[in-house]
């Protein structure tokens, strides 16, 4: 164990990153490694506060404008987490510049988080601040990073010069108000997802880590499924503790049993091994921004789920319904297009069966949208759904296939 980093998390990494020197030296004759640290870890959990406040803010009235003020605040938290992986993915995480770098951005996702509850008029101008210094902090971490290795500045000037202007347009909003304040975070996180888009053709020469991002992907996902757990506590503390009021809790958690036998069941790493193999960069950015709609389902999955719990007198039937059934339909969409870009890289066939019982899983989520479900019958139906999808995934032999062909690759080998 070195730089405070847990040595259970070991990832191995057979091509040479741009880095810096000794902080990321690996013992002669073995592959490069870049371990997720202590810091990296705890960067991420501070997402779980973050992801359960925004969680009760949809839960307290998840209405039409509070569904878009949750959309907006929820990728601005996502994209803060996105630009301290994928900067550690590019360029390591042992250096004092990430480590520095973390700890502010860490502060800034603390404020962010303090600030997703209550009304907008008071607390959104502290959002947006927290968050146009979180992409200053990031900014300066590039321009640390150019100082010290210049070969990277082709792919990180044109990158904090679309950081630099959505800050600005995030800062400006926290002095507007209402609608005028909401229209200004959607332009300005639009500018920051089209940024690295903009720069396809310049990703190959600052490739992440194509173990450590997939990893540090795989583990908000777990944090996300976790929020599942968290909400069903919470709906039922005011529960008994009998068979009746206990069955829609476990079937939620059958639920988040069954969405993460899906995302772990893929061959997670295989668009950035082929980014690096073959410069394949459309598909580690469909990979990659893929992972927002699929986050996303899952938070509000769990907020849905943890409200029909708590509401013992089934009141909101009806919109704790269309929460569960849309938000899961969304999250299968997202598996099914991680599954498409695996088949598509691999040159096997779309019409698989994984990827046909994923889409007909959306499918079965929008025509439940048409009924009148209560909690129970609601809980069984979408647990039941997530685990059949499971069991067809797992039995699916192409999966088996393409968790090989990412194996031979992350070895340095063909895919043949």
């Amino acid at each position: 164990m070195s730089h405070g980093e847990p040595s259970s998390v070991a990832l191995q990494d057979g091509t040479s990153q741009s880095g810096t020197g000794d902080d990321r030296q690996a013992a002669p004759g073995s592959p490069e490694e870049q371990k997720v640290t202590w810091l990296e870890l705890f960067f991420d959990l501070t997402f779980v506060v973050a992801f359960d406040q925004l969680a009760k803010r949809l839960g307290d009235a998840p209405s039409g404008i509070n569904l878009v003020n949750f959309l907006v605040m929820f990728g601005a938290v996502w994209w803060a987490w996105a630009g301290n992986t994928t900067f550690a993915a590019r360029h390591g995480n042992q250096d004092r510049v990430y480590r520095w770098g973390s700890l502010a951005q860490l502060l800034t996702v603390a404020v962010l988080a303090l600030s997703e509850r209550g009304e907008l008029a008071e607390n959104g101008p502290v959002f947006a601040l927290a968050f146009a210094a979180n992409r200053a902090v990031l900014i300066g971490m590039h321009a640390l990073m150019i100082r010290r290795d210049p070969e990277v500045a082709a792919f990180a000037r044109p990158l904090m010069t679309g950081y630099g202007l959505a800050a600005l347009i995030w800062l400006g909003s926290a002095f507007l108000g209402g609608t005028a304040q909401l229209l200004a975070w959607g332009v300005a996180l639009g500018v920051d997802l089209l940024t690295p888009l903009l720069l396809r053709d310049r990703h190959g020469q600052a490739l992440p880590h194509q173990e450590h991002l997939p990893e540090r992907v795989g583990l908000l996902q777990i944090i996300a499924l976790g929020g599942v757990v968290t909400e069903l506590v919470a709906g039922g503390r005011q529960r008994p503790l009998t068979p009746a009021d206990l069955a829609p809790s476990l079937l939620a958690l059958v639920t988040a049993l069954g969405l993460w036998r899906l995302y772990f069941d893929q061959a997670r790493a295989l668009p950035v091994l082929e980014a690096h193999r073959r410069g394949r960069i459309g598909s580690f950015l469909l990979w990659l921004y893929s992972h927002i709609p699929l986050t996303l389902g899952i938070v509000m999955l769990a907020v849905g789920m943890g409200h029909g719990i708590a509401d013992t007198e089934n009141a909101r039937d009806a919109v704790n319904l269309q929460l569960v059934v849309w938000s899961l339909a969304t999250a299968l969409l997202a598996l099914a297009l991680l599954r498409a870009n695996a088949l598509r890289l691999s040159h096997r066939p779309l019409l698989n069966r994984s990827l046909l019982a994923l889409l007909g899983g959306v499918g079965v989520s929008a025509l439940l949208s048409l009924t009148d479900l209560g909690t129970l019958p609601l809980h069984a139906a979408v647990a039941a759904l997530t685990v059949l999808l499971a069991a067809v995934s797992a039995a699916d032999p192409t999966s088996e296939a393409l968790g090989e062909v990412e194996e031979r690759l992350g070895a340095g080998g063909s895919p043949i």
